[in-house]
């Protein structure tokens, strides 16, 4: 049996008492009506082992969702530059976001717009 089932099983590990050790208590009186198993220990190398297993699977798990995390927020994020790339307003936007960085440095002259030479466009 597999050293993780045992203790899924440990009930039915000793369900029937065996007949050579009835037969052996018998000859001093005794009588057994039925075996528990209490404890199932293991050498400390071999629980080192189970230790290390069982946190290298919780580590798997986390880094599992570390990385789906990761994966969504960058599809949010490209999502967000793909609406951004496409939309006119956002891009006047970052226009006058940067053009307000550069303003806020010092003192600077910006012309917007058409300028009109001698009246004309």
């Amino acid at each position: 049996m597999d050293s993780e089932q045992l203790n899924e099983h440990r009930q039915t590990l000793l369900a029937t008492i065996p007949e050579t050790l009835q037969q052996r208590l018998a000859e001093y009186g005794i009588s057994l009506l039925n075996l528990t198993l209490r404890d199932i220990t293991f050498p400390k190398t071999i629980q080192d082992l189970f230790a290390k297993r069982l946190e290298a699977k919780i580590r798997a798990k986390a880094d599992l969702e570390n990385a789906r995390t990761t994966v969504a927020a960058a599809r949010a994020l490209k999502n967000a530059a793909d609406l951004m790339k496409e939309n006119e307003n956002i891009r006047f936007f970052q226009f006058l976001e940067t053009m307000t960085k550069i303003a806020a440095k010092g003192n600077h002259t910006f012309v917007m717009g058409e300028l009109l030479q001698n009246g004309k466009q």
